[in-house]
C-alpha cells in the first residue's frame, strides 16, 4: 500500500540511487521512514497514533540532531548559508510540534491535527533536501569538494550513538544543534 506521502518513495530524487554517496542514502532512507509512518498516522485509530506519534518524535529528533550537529556545518561552506540556513529554521518549526506532541497523550482534540500537521511540514522539508540540498551536495561530492562517503560514516555514528543514548535513558543527552533563541532572535 503506498499513500500520499510513501509514493514519493519510488519516485524522481527521492529514490536512494546507486550512485548516492553513504550520507545522502542514509538520509533518504529515514526519509522514506518518514513519508511510511506518516502515512501510516492518517489512517490510523487514536491507539496506533500515538505510538507512531512516539515513534516519530523519537526519529526525527535524532535524525535532525545528526543533520544539524554534521551535515548542515559541513554543507554550509560549499552550498551558502541560504538552503541550511532554511533547513535549521524548518527543524524548529518541526521540534516545537514535537515538544507539543510529547507533552500530549493522544487523547486530546488536537493529537491528530499536531501529527498531520508536523507531518506536511516534515514531508515538505525532506522532500526539498532529496530535491536541492542532496542534489547539491552530490554535485560537491562529485567535484572533489566534500567527501559524503565519510561523512555517512560519522552521520550513522552519531545516529547510532543517540538511538543508544535514548535507549538507555530515554532522552538523547546533549546535542549541538542550531539553538532555538539564535532562530527567535533573526
Amino acid at each position: 500500500m503506498s499513500g500520499k506521502y510513501s509514493a514519493r518513495n519510488s519516485q524522481g530524487r527521492h529514490v536512494v540511487a546507486k550512485d548516492d554517496p553513504l550520507a545522502i542514502s542514509l538520509l533518504k532512507q529515514e526519509h522514506h521512514v518518514f513519508r511510511s509512518l506518516f502515512d501510516e498516522a492518517e489512517e490510523a485509530d487514536t491507539q496506533r497514533l500515538t505510538e507512531i506519534a512516539r515513534e516519530l518524535c523519537m526519529r526525527l529528533s535524532v535524525h535532525m540532531a545528526i543533520e544539524e550537529e554534521i551535515l548542515y556545518p559541513a554543507l554550509k561552506p560549499i552550498l551558502g548559508d541560504d538552503e541550511v540556513n532554511e533547513g535549521i529554521v524548518e527543524h524548529q518549526s518541526g521540534k516545537r510540534i514535537i515538544a507539543e506532541l510529547e507533552q500530549l497523550d493522544g487523547t486530546e482534540e488536537l493529537f491528530a491535527a499536531k501529527v498531520h500537521v508536523l507531518g506536511e511540514e516534515t514531508v515538505h522539508h525532506i522532500d526539498e533536501e532529496d530535491e536541492d540540498m542532496f542534489e547539491d551536495a552530490k554535485s560537491a561530492h562529485s567535484d572533489g569538494k566534500i567527501d559524503l562517503d565519510a561523512l555517512g560514516e560519522t552521520l550513522r555514528a552519531r545516529q547510532a550513538e543517540l538511538y543508544d543514548q535514548i535507549s538507555s535513558t530515554g532522552e538523547t543527552g546533549k546535542t549541538c544543534e542550531a539553538q532555538p533563541d539564535e532562530v527567535e532572535r533573526a
